[in-house]
């Protein structure tokens, strides 16, 4: 019995044995990696985020709504608003790759100096 990895090697042999990758564009030609690994300069490239980057533009933009809002307003702005946020930086520091990028949560005493941090 033949397990995956043996089907799927003998599939892609057989489709380069049929020509399927001549044709390709920039074959034989090098990638331009201009800084950091190869994964990252193709994903920049493809102009793809991973979704803790995702996250973190959106919780980004929440704050900065928030701030804004506090600014016009100073008007006392509902707990529910900061929940909101610390459920995505929950979420956001989960995701991320690395414990370092971790960032804390906000609070209605801290809100502008917390703003920086996402910045």
């Amino acid at each position: 019995m033949m397990n995956s990895r043996d089907w799927m090697d003998e599939a892609f042999a057989n489709y380069e044995k049929q020509g399927g990758l001549k044709e390709l564009s920039g074959k034989g030609k090098p990638l331009d990696v201009p800084s950091g690994d190869a994964l990252s300069g193709v994903l920049k490239e493809a102009n793809y985020l991973p979704a803790w980057l995702e996250l973190q533009h959106t919780i980004r933009n929440q704050i900065r709504a928030l701030v804004q809002q506090i600014d016009q307003d100073k008007q006392e702005i509902g707990e529910d608003k900061f929940e909101q946020i610390n459920r995505n930086i929950r979420k956001y520091n989960q995701m991320v790759p690395n414990p370092l990028l971790q960032k804390g949560f906000v609070s209605k005493e801290h809100i502008k100096d917390q703003l920086a941090r996402w910045e």
